[in-house]
């Protein structure tokens, strides 16, 4: 078919780019074949002869990943592998010992490995089960999702071979991968119409680095900046998506190619959705509450890892659908934070990172970077990219942020070590606090290096540097790479590391807010004016479908006129704002629909004294230097 050869010339074309080695390695998984409910046999051909040291005949470890960058917890593929067995190229057996849940040793080097796979999805494992996103997926020609992890082993010290993918799998099927690949027609047999995709990686880092999902087609491709981007749904309810998950995301990668200059650190990105079928569950979500219904969807949800992984060049979602848009609202926000990681970890990294041990992991102690620095980027691209207004990304994405931030036991642990015990307890059940603490940190950190540099420099610059010395081949040093940061910047930066993300003192909010012209109020005491639809003269009842009130009872006098039956609509965005809470005396518009007729009425607020905690308001007078390190911040930097 042309969609075939085009994909194909695609293809090719990716996979020109690598020149044509002998891989190590080269893994045959037969996708054809399920047996059971949700296994795929898969053979491993190793290439001795492309190893250029002499080697023994002698006892060799097989391994499989204990966890993956990225997921901060033990996945244990090596429980998923069954039937495990070796052989010389003359077909004879060699001896296999299974060691713990990941290893296999092996009594001589084999000239081939078979063992059968079983997914992850389907999986009865209550220890260290694995959060989706890095899971494995074999539902017989329906969809094929490939976490190499959970399907291909290694040999401890060559993680650094070229590796080869061969995938067979029915012909109305396509894998999707940020890997160079190559379709081709199968060969005729009684299985009908089929077709083997080969996949090319530099080593097994670059494999682990690159999930695969073979579905039916549902693609969309786009060009942001220099980067051709790919979208590949799988939708258990058959909904087709891809269409509509582009319209979400388009405006918000287009908002990350300005805040990055115009230019992408990548060329191709493939995102890779699974979409979980909740669609009988509709009506529970829009309002329609049934008790039975619901339990049965919370029984459902309770365990589900729905969320993303990123990766260099793609990041993977496991997203529930409730047959609304509630799953395109979810994505754009995980989209912007997974795609920004290319910045760091998948730039930017240590050699923890770089240098991976599958089998025995050690965490880096930079997550403040990591996770913090792209969440906080996630959100700033967008306000400088003119999607999100200053005052959205203030009063609710910061506000928000500092208000979870304010819950993490900074006295009892600092963010670095939290960051390096991350698989451990205590310190496991802080890891959201990266996106939290982690982008609240990172934004002080920013508006630290805007005011120690006056307004020359900025994190993003320092971060742009950095990957621009190291990039996503090298590593930097995990020791000291407080001190190459600080050096980029001012020696007087060393005091915020040492002091909040080293240390154990409490964030800075209010200093380094106002280097930019804003005011942090918090445990202090100010007149703010009621929500006047909520008095205690007046009984409401919320109806969902119509976005307003009803009026049950008026049980006392009102700011504003209104009778039983009525429909009361109010924006309470107009009690406050970035200038701080309406001053007194100042009416607001409340809108009142009475015989169908909607109205404005004008009602002057009441008022308390409330103990205001974690809000931020902007400062009376700002200085001419605070106005330009607010405008660097957030100005739009668009043209």
């Amino acid at each position: 078919s042309p969609m075939r050869i085009f994909f194909s010339a695609m293809l090719v074309a990716a996979a020109s780019s690598l020149a044509a080695q002998t891989p190590f390695i080269t893994y045959h998984a037969d996708l054809l074949r399920v047996f059971g409910a949700d296994q795929v046999q898969v053979t491993a051909e190793v290439h001795w002869e492309a190893i250029p040291d002499d080697l023994e005949d002698a006892p060799i470890v097989w391994q499989f990943p204990k966890t993956i960058p990225g997921t901060y917890a033990t996945e244990d593929y090596g429980k998923y592998i069954k039937g495990l067995e070796a052989f010389k190229a003359d077909g004879s057996r060699i001896k296999v010992r299974k060691k713990g849940e990941n290893t296999f040793k092996l009594s001589a080097l084999p000239d081939r490995i078979t063992y059968r796979v079983d997914d992850t999805y389907d999986a009865r494992v209550r220890k260290n089960h694995i959060f989706e996103p890095a899971g494995t997926n074999i539902a017989d020609r329906e969809n094929f999702l490939l976490n190499n992890a959970g399907f291909f082993g290694y040999f401890p010290g060559y993680e650094q071979e070229p590796v080869d993918v061969h995938l067979h799998y029915p012909g109305n099927m396509l894998g999707v991968s940020a890997l160079p690949s190559q379709v081709e027609q199968g060969p005729a047999m009684y299985l009908g119409d089929n077709r083997i995709q080969s996949f090319k990686a530099r080593d097994y880092h670059h494999l682990m680095d690159c999930p695969i999902m073979v579905t039916v087609p549902d693609t969309t491709s786009f060009y942001v900046a220099n980067c051709k981007v790919t979208l590949s749904v799988y939708s258990e309810s058959g909904r087709p998506l891809s269409a509509a998950i582009y319209d979400e995301v388009r405006v918000s990668m287009e908002a990350i190619a300005h805040f990055l200059g115009g230019e992408l650190p990548v060329d191709n990105y493939a995102f890779l959705f699974y979409i979980k079928d909740y669609t009988e569950f509709q009506s529970l979500i829009e309002g329609d509450i049934q008790v039975g219904k619901a339990f049965k969807l919370l029984r459902q949800i309770v365990g589900q890892g729905f969320g993303a992984l990123e990766h260099g060049n793609s990041s993977t979602y496991f997203l529930p659908d409730f047959g609304n848009d509630l799953v395109l609202d979810q994505i754009k926000d995980v989209c912007i934070h997974e795609f920004l990681h290319i910045l760091t970890p998948l730039g930017l990294h240590s050699e923890f990172i770089g240098q991976f041990n599958y089998a025995d992991p050690v965490m880096s102690q930079h997550l403040w970077l990591y996770e913090g620095v792209t969440e906080y980027f996630a959100g700033l691209s967008q306000v400088q990219g003119g999607v999100m207004t200053e005052e959205a990304y203030i009063q609710s994405l910061l506000e928000r942020k500092i208000r979870s931030a304010s819950r993490y036991p900074t006295e009892k642990m600092a963010f670095t070590e939290m960051s390096a015990n991350v698989l451990e307890k205590p310190w496991k059940k802080q890891y959201g606090q990266v996106y939290q603490r982690g982008a609240v940190m990172a934004a002080l950190l920013d508006l630290e290096i805007m005011h120690l540099t006056q307004g020359e420099k900025t994190l993003l610059d320092v971060i742009t540097t950095l990957n621009a010395r190291y990039g996503a081949t090298q590593s930097f040093d995990e020791a000291t790479f407080f001190e190459v940061f600080v050096g980029e910047v001012h020696p007087d930066l060393m005091d915020f590391f040492n002091r909040y993300v080293r240390g154990t003192e409490a964030l800075p909010l209010k200093r380094n807010l106002a280097y930019a012209g804003f005011d942090y109020v918090h445990d202090e005491i100010r007149s703010l004016p009621i929500n006047p639809t909520k008095s205690k003269n007046l009984k409401l009842s919320w109806l969902p479908l119509r976005g307003a009130k009803v009026v049950k009872k008026v049980k006392g006098p009102l700011p504003f006129a209104v009778e039983k039956g009525d429909l009361v609509s109010f924006d309470a965005a107009q009690l406050s704002s970035l200038a701080g809470p309406l001053p007194d005396g100042l009416p607001v518009e409340v809108r009142v629909q009475h015989d169908g007729q909607w109205t404005s009425n004008s009602a002057v607020p009441e008022r308390e004294h409330v103990v205001l905690k974690h809000q931020i308001f902007e400062l009376d007078q700002p200085s001419g230097m605070q106005q330009g390190v607010r405008s660097l911040w957030l100005g739009r930097q668009i043209e």
